[in-house]
């Protein structure tokens, strides 16, 4: 059974897309050491993964998972499954390759990388099967050796992934589910559509604060959620209260599908998905 300084934890962190380890030992109050302890066991829980271990540990951060990321880290499909480790080992080797010459030797990315050799090779393998890199290996060279070319559009366009945090997105692609390509989306317009996704009833101001945006943003954003068909009713439950609205989380889904396959580039006011 949770106890009541995880709860504090977790009615912090639920609002939250991210933060820090200094934030949130000044909001809740608990000790850094028990803090940590919490943080490890929600990240097993498949809550939280911690983002970046500066080498202040106040600087520390941590990425919180949507209910949809959640489902797929802690299924028990392996098909649906959210390779973490992988995933983070390979964002080290991108960072490290970003920073560097378009041609690498292996041993020492390997060194910079400070990953095991074993770890290592796993994302280097995963990078040359996307295209990232291409290897140039000489007759009878040994593997430490090899060098690398690097496909800098295909890395930026991988390291894109990793800074906006689709993790869900980066094992499609890993998975062959889709390809290394970017694809533009309304970050704001996408996370209104997540919290919608999980909250059919919810007042405007509601609604942009768990969407992390401004109620400005939101007024912004209004019109194209009607015109969608999300926004679908309101009502006031009695003269003095605010406005509550009534959306379609099922349409939600739809939208966002369509906007995560690339329809938000093509038209920026989504008017083929109009319904009205």
């Amino acid at each position: 059974m949770p106890s009541k300084l995880e709860d504090r934890v977790k009615r912090y962190i639920k609002m939250k897309k991210f933060f820090m380890l200094s934030d949130a030992l000044l909001i809740t109050g608990i000790s850094k050491d028990t803090l940590l302890e919490i943080f490890e066991k929600l990240e097993k829980e498949g809550l939280i993964i911690q983002d970046r271990d500066e080498k202040s540990i106040m600087n520390r951060s941590y990425t919180v998972f949507s209910r949809h990321e959640k489902r797929a880290i802690t299924s028990k499909s392996e098909d649906k499954k959210i390779d973490i480790e992988l995933i983070k080992s390979i964002n080290k080797v991108s960072t490290i390759l970003a920073n560097g010459e378009l041609q690498r030797v292996y041993f020492e990315v390997l060194n910079e990388t400070k990953l095991t050799k074993g770890v290592f090779a796993k994302a280097v393998n995963v990078l040359l099967k996307l295209g990232v890199l291409k290897e140039h290996r000489k007759e009878l060279e040994i593997k430490q050796n090899r060098t690398f070319e690097i496909d800098k559009v295909l890395l930026d366009t991988l390291l894109t992934f990793h800074k906006q945090k689709k993790y869900k997105d980066i094992q499609e692609i890993l998975d062959d589910k889709k390809p290394l390509r970017y694809v533009a989306v309304p970050k704001e317009l996408t996370q209104v559509l997540d919290v919608i996704i999980g909250n059919e009833v919810l007042k405007r101001d509601e609604l942009a604060r768990q969407s992390g945006i401004t109620r400005k943003r939101l007024k912004d954003w209004w019109q194209i959620l009607k015109k969608l068909g999300i926004v679908i009713d309101s009502f006031k439950e009695n003269e003095k209260d605010r406005i509550s609205y009534i959306f379609s989380s099922k349409r939600a889904r739809v939208v966002l599908a369509y906007i995560n396959n690339g329809a938000y580039e093509k038209d920026k006011e989504l008017k083929h998905l109009w319904t009205h």
